[in-house]
């Protein structure tokens, strides 16, 4: 009987003294989450993660669940299992209060209220507003961001100015997925092989950001692929119809464990477009995956394919759009000018913990795809393999005086793009004209120091060493080959934040950037390379106010900055089909930017309405061209724009929204934007018109039978049937006594609705 009661003993006192362990991290970024507050569910507080994001909690029972709650993020419930007593917790940033989400940026692991420099933050929530078949209503809802489309097969992306120059694709902003190089190594970008519904976070720099990511004036866009919420298995169904034939059917597995976090989705989209010779067709797979194989080491895998079969419409003139906004350019119709690609990415990242003070990340990756790009004066072919990888080691000595954390890395891409151009024969290839090689290699190395010089004072210290070459192979013109090597460039960082309060942080930075031209802007009019172009430069001077008021219900961000540009790439149409680029240009970027977000209501103000926010971004921008030459052929001078307005910059640009949700599973996304008029060509003598777009989406999501959540929706875009033209041609030229063809109209009232349904295993 004694030695029953003592082995019931042991048992009990082994029982209450059952031990967990583990991390908590930020599920999209993988960064650790200092100060979690994890609770019993009696409400007493039984751990605190570390500045590691490490915790230990007893319980009395093998089984149960508390709550890890941090601000700026959603509540995490953690399901306590007697198989598994080292967790790996991930929680999901909430998208009302971004102040407080923990930003990957300059890898300082700070809340974005806390870190130097124009920084936005978009969730999955942002770019589920609209109808989640592009990126645009989101990126516009950034101060000083922009995303032009009208139809899906063309895009482009500027920032406080820069890029919105770009002839085609993005230029100018670096773009990653996962850490990983979306931009190809001679900057230029397309994102259509992203799958929008994938995407379950972006981090916005604006402004150059060459300390930590290298070449790129107008700043960078970080995106992260989702990742499954912790402790869920579930398979989701959705599908998506809509004006113009848009339609899209998808299935997502998601598997969020302690040791592998899975997500795989597969995606079918169709479009037949707003235009004549507009449709659009996309295929995507993507795979997440992210790995725990013990408490020092994350391993995570990426691997995405996606096929787009494209048709190009083409710019129209203004009295083509007033006949018939509808028509395609009658030259693309005639060339059957189209995308047809076929991408493939594949990523391999590990993050190490050496010890609390030494810690590396790296990731390696290849890319490739196959392009054929009927256009209107060309028939492409394209094949491009690139390869490289990122590293970066953080180390804290853990001075007791002036605390110093260091951050150096290193990035390399090199991309092999093999092109033949051919003459178009209405859409079939004719006879080859073109057969060039470019193997292009770009390098970066960056250091970054952040010292506390007080509890409240940070200063941070960057400076990247960037080195960029183009070496071209010409086939059929041999003497045309050669080798063009850019000017190293070295591009400092200083910025100083103070944290006064809850309501009020001040910082001020000083950062420098460049970007050099592409290889298809090398070229001179014969065809030969240009020894004489260089590398756009950028110096921003900025300052940053941000922090939260009322009892943190309002949110608010401000950044004033002065960038001057020089070196500017102008672009000068020779001829049909031929563009050359000098370094004629410099401009001044003055502006301001305003995001304000008000929590009206929450969940514990109001029984049936969960969050109710509207919210505004504002920008003004005061650009304008300070010695702008228009070159011809011979390095003439052929036209002066000094103190002109950049072109194709809006002075003023508005965005609003009102966000509501309900505790019955009803839901409302509203938003408003209006883009002044913009100067359509450097002498400033033809305007895009301003114009507003209005838009509303209404769901209702709801748990049926414990294990089933069904969510279906409905919406309406330009609820205003207004027409406007969201993407110009910039500086087009009307050959023959023709008018320039600027406008590419965008679809009038279109509506669509879905439905999803996931099943919680």
């Amino acid at each position: 009987m004694l030695s029953i009661g003592l082995l019931l003993f042991f048992i009990q006192v082994k029982a209450q003294n059952r031990l967990f362990k583990g991390h908590i991290y930020d599920s999209q970024t993988r960064q650790p989450l200092a100060g979690v507050i994890i609770v019993n569910s009696d409400g007493q507080t039984i751990a605190k993660s570390d500045v590691k994001g490490y915790f230990e909690l007893g319980t009395s029972s093998a089984e149960g669940q508390v709550k890890a709650s941090l601000r700026g993020y959603k509540f995490q419930l953690i399901k306590l299992r007697a198989d598994e007593s080292e967790l790996n917790v991930q929680m999901e940033a909430d998208a009302v209060s971004l102040n407080e989400v923990r930003v990957e940026s300059y890898n300082g692991n700070k809340t974005n209220k806390e870190t130097a420099g124009g920084i936005a933050l978009i969730t999955a929530r942002d770019i589920n507003r609209g109808n989640a078949v592009s990126f645009q209503s989101a990126l516009n809802g950034i101060p000083g961001v922009r995303m032009d489309q009208s139809t899906l097969s063309e895009a482009r992306i500027s920032i406080r100015g820069n890029g919105v120059r770009a002839s085609y694709g993005i230029r100018n902003v670096k773009i990653y997925l996962n850490e990983i190089p979306v931009t190809e190594a001679d900057g230029t970008t397309r994102i259509e092989a992203l799958d929008v519904n994938s995407i379950g976070r972006a981090e916005v720099i604006k402004g150059p950001a060459s300390s930590i990511y290298g070449a790129g004036t107008a700043g960078v866009i970080n995106f992260q692929l989702q990742r499954s919420p912790y402790q869920e298995q579930s398979l989701e169904a959705s599908g998506l119809i809509g004006a113009n034939g848009l339609h899209r059917l998808a299935t997502t597995y998601r598997s969020g464990g302690d040791k592998v976090n899975s997500y795989v989705s597969y995606g079918w989209q169709e479009y037949n477009g707003y235009r004549e010779h507009s449709t659009d067709m996309r295929r995507f797979l993507t795979g997440n995956f992210q790995l725990f194989p013990s408490d020092k080491r994350i391993i995570t895998l990426l691997i995405n394919r996606t096929t787009q079969h494209s048709q190009i419409p083409g710019s129209l003139t203004l009295d083509q759009v007033n006949t018939n906004p509808l028509q395609a350019n009658a030259t693309n119709l005639d060339k059957a000018a189209g995308r047809y690609q076929n991408w493939t990415r594949i990523g391999l990242g590990q993050q190490y913990r050496f010890n609390d003070q030494f810690s590396n990340t790296t990731s390696v990756f290849t890319y490739f795809y196959d392009l054929n790009h009927p256009l209107p004066y060309a028939y492409i072919r394209n094949y491009y393999q690139s390869y490289g990888g990122r590293t970066r080691f953080s180390y804290d000595p853990e001075f007791k005086t002036l605390p110093t954390r260091f951050t150096i890395g290193a990035e390399f891409n090199e991309g092999l793009t093999k092109g033949t151009q051919y003459v178009n024969n209405h859409g079939t290839e004719g006879a080859v004209n073109s057969n060039v090689d470019y193997q292009n290699t770009q390098y970066s190395l960056f250091y970054q120091s952040e010292t506390a010089l007080g509890p409240k004072t940070t200063l941070t210290l960057g400076l990247s060493y960037n080195s960029l070459r183009y070496d071209v192979k010409d086939y059929l013109k041999q003497n045309q080959s050669g080798l063009k090597k850019f000017d190293p460039q070295a591009s400092p960082r200083i910025a100083l934040s103070h944290n006064f309060s809850d309501a009020l942080s001040l910082h001020a930075s000083v950062s420098s950037g460049f970007s050099p031209p592409s290889s298809s802007e090398i070229k001179n009019v014969d065809g030969s390379i240009n020894p004489t172009l260089q590398a756009e430069k950028a110096l921003n001077y900025e300052l940053n106010a941000k922090g939260n008021l009322l009892k943190s219900r309002l949110e608010y961000d401000l950044a004033l900055f002065k960038m001057d540009m020089k070196g500017e790439l102008i672009g000068q149409s020779v001829q049909q089909g031929i563009t050359i680029y000098n370094n004629a240009g410099k401009t001044s970027h003055n502006g301001a930017e305003l995001s304000l977000s008000y929590q009206l209501l929450k969940a514990e103000d109001q029984q049936q309405i969960l969050s109710l926010r509207p919210f505004v971004a504002v920008t003004y921008s005061d650009f304008k061209f300070k010695d702008y030459k228009i070159l011809n052929a011979q390095n003439q001078v052929t036209a002066t724009y000094d103190g002109h307005q950049l072109t194709g910059i809006a002075p003023w640009v508005f965005n609003a929204g009102l966000d509501l949700e309900t505790r019955s599973g009803v839901y409302f996304y509203g938003s408003y934007f209006y883009s002044d008029a913009l100067p359509l060509n450097d002498a400033n003598s033809a305007f895009n018109p301003s114009y507003q777009v209005l838009n509303a989406k209404i769901g209702y999501k709801k748990m049926l039978l414990k294990c089933l959540e069904a969510n279906v929706y409905g919406g309406l875009d330009n609820i205003l049937n207004k027409s406007y033209s969201s993407i110009v041609s910039l500086n087009a030229v009307g050959y023959g006594g023709a008018q320039p063809a600027y406008f590419n109209p965008s679809p009038k009232r279109n509506g669509y609705a879905g439905l999803n349904l996931k099943y919680i295993f």
